[in-house]
């Protein structure tokens, strides 16, 4: 009887196995189809927002010559114009936030830049209002969105893929910078060469986004420019002055917790 006893312990704990293992199987498969289905929605989202902003660029955005001549006396004046021109009246009849559009040569930066009444709004929607992960490029609601502040600070999403703001920490490499040393933006009401003077890591919560009280104390923005230049991880010839208006553009990066990269431009008025 004890040995049956014993065959019959063996059978049950083989049938607990079995039941463990079926069950173990069970909730991988579960995993398994969870991960899918949240990959499935994160290229998704990627695919949505890549094309939206795609079609945005080719329906709302064109590529002219980057310089016109103008007759001035016996010879010519060359004045500089941006490399694109935006249809800002019908993408402000679809959606007044757009406060202007942000185009670097040869990368995936091709966007409106938006504004809403906190910097919440447009983490996760698109110019259309449209939920999604990539967000929008967004300047802080702090500062004015015609660009008339001192420092100027736009947020954009580091995306995996490599869209929105990811590029930037490109610029920790001295050869990128040499590369793509300048930005446009195009605004509503003029155009700007961003001429661009430093990139670097900084925390969340660091100075460089102290900018509100800089606007009425010139002492404090020149040592605020001559702080932020130096801290560059690339070396450049351009130096803003007190008379300089500057925009700051920010983005996640994983250095350390809650760590940004950011790049230092000055605004230069163009055609």
């Amino acid at each position: 009887r004890r040995s049956s006893d014993l065959v019959g312990y063996f059978k049950i704990d083989r049938q607990m196995q079995a039941l463990l293992l079926a069950l173990t199987l069970i909730v991988l498969l579960g995993v398994f189809v969870f991960s899918g289905v949240k990959l499935y929605d994160i290229l998704h989202g990627y695919h949505v927002a890549n094309s939206q902003y795609s079609d945005l660029s080719d329906q709302f955005v064109n590529k002219p010559t980057v310089h016109q001549a103008e007759q001035g006396g016996s010879a010519p004046v060359i004045t500089e114009v941006s490399p694109i021109s935006v249809d800002f009246d019908t993408l402000l009849s679809v959606n007044q936030d757009v406060k202007g559009w942000l185009y670097s040569a040869d990368t995936v930066i091709d966007y409106p830049v938006m504004q809403s009444a906190d910097n919440a709004y447009y983490l996760h929607r698109l110019y259309d209002r449209t939920n999604n992960a990539n967000g929008s490029l967004f300047i802080d609601f702090l500062c004015p969105g015609d660009f008339s502040g001192r420092v100027t600070i736009i947020y954009g999403h580091h995306m995996n893929n490599g869209s929105m703001f990811a590029s930037l920490v490109n610029y920790k490499k001295q050869e990128y910078y040499e590369a793509h040393p300048v930005m446009y933006l195009n605004t509503p009401n003029g155009n700007y060469r961003l001429d661009i003077f430093s990139g670097f890591v900084t925390a969340a919560d660091s100075s460089v986004y102290d900018v509100m009280e800089l606007n009425g104390d010139d002492e404090a923005y020149s040592a605020y420019l001559l702080k932020m230049k130096a801290f560059s991880d690339f070396e450049c010839d351009v130096t803003p002055m007190v008379d300089d208006n500057v925009v700051v553009l920010s983005t996640c990066t994983y250095e350390y917790n809650e760590a940004r990269y950011v790049v230092f431009a000055k605004l230069v008025p163009i055609q």
